[in-house]
């Protein structure tokens, strides 16, 4: 998908189309744009896109989580799970 799910001009791609996926959208720390309204709008819907799929995906694939701040990496911690966490503020919205 190239935006959220919720845009009125989502597109819906198919896994073997990701070579079409706006990387460099998608990366941005910042998805504001002060002097042109249309490309924030599309930047920020690009922004909080979300990946959908029919499959489970297995816990082997996982390789670790990142996490906004110390909290949350002790709740994710005392959840059980034995993967590597890493604190990463940036990739989050506040």
């Amino acid at each position: 998908m190239c935006q959220n799910a919720a845009s009125d001009y989502v597109r819906f791609l198919h896994s073997s189309q990701w070579e079409l996926l706006p990387f460099d959208d998608i990366y941005a720390l910042d998805w504001r744009h002060p002097d042109d309204q249309i490309s924030y709008w599309r930047h920020k819907a690009r922004k909080c896109a979300e990946g959908v799929g029919t499959r489970v995906v297995q816990c082997s694939f996982l390789t670790g989580a990142y996490v906004i701040d110390e909290a949350a990496a002790e709740r994710l911690c005392c959840s059980g799970t034995s993967l590597p966490v890493t604190i990463n503020p940036m990739l989050f919205f506040r």
